[in-house]
């Protein structure tokens, strides 16, 4: 398991206990199962020893999707902030089941655009690119229900709270 700051209050090393005693991983997924899914893993700050505040916020993840017959895994430069933001218009989402969140990243590695339809179903129109402005994309879409808002709200608490914007 790896270790975490200290400084997470203790509602938060609880969400970080939980999802690290589940799968050993700090990550976010969306869809449940192996027929369509998207798993967002932040591994580390890229430029962790930077006083430059935009290179700050880089950091490098692991992307695992799965579309149809289609699947991989691939790494991505996120930001600190794709994940904040992200967070909050989940759960506003979570709260009238129906609108839009986004995930969206400053160089395009990965989209997620989630619609609620006011009943408590969703779905996620995902883009993939391995490598932005010249490379490959996977474009794939992933249904879910309501059930699966907390658990994600929850692992993108723990998310932000080991990879704070700095």
């Amino acid at each position: 398991m790896r270790f975490l700051k200290s400084s997470l209050r203790a509602s938060e090393f609880k969400a970080v206990w939980y999802l690290h005693s589940v799968n050993d991983e700090l990550s976010f997924r969306i869809g449940r199962g192996n027929r369509a899914y998207v798993i967002v893993s932040p591994q580390r700050y890229a430029y962790s020893e930077t006083t430059n505040r935009d290179d700050a916020a880089w950091i490098t993840a692991r992307v695992a999707v799965h579309g149809g017959a289609f699947r991989g895994e691939y790494e991505a430069m996120l930001r600190a902030e794709d994940f904040p933001r992200f967070r909050g218009e989940l759960q506003k989402l979570h709260e009238s089941l129906g609108g839009t969140a986004r995930f969206e990243t400053m160089e395009e590695w990965l989209a997620i655009q989630i619609e609620g339809d006011g009943k408590g179903n969703f779905e996620a129109s995902c883009v993939a690119l391995d490598s932005p402005g010249m490379g490959n994309r996977l474009t794939f879409n992933v249904s879910f229900d309501q059930t699966e808002l907390a658990a994600i709200i929850r692992a993108l608490d723990a998310i932000c709270a080991a990879f704070p914007v700095r």
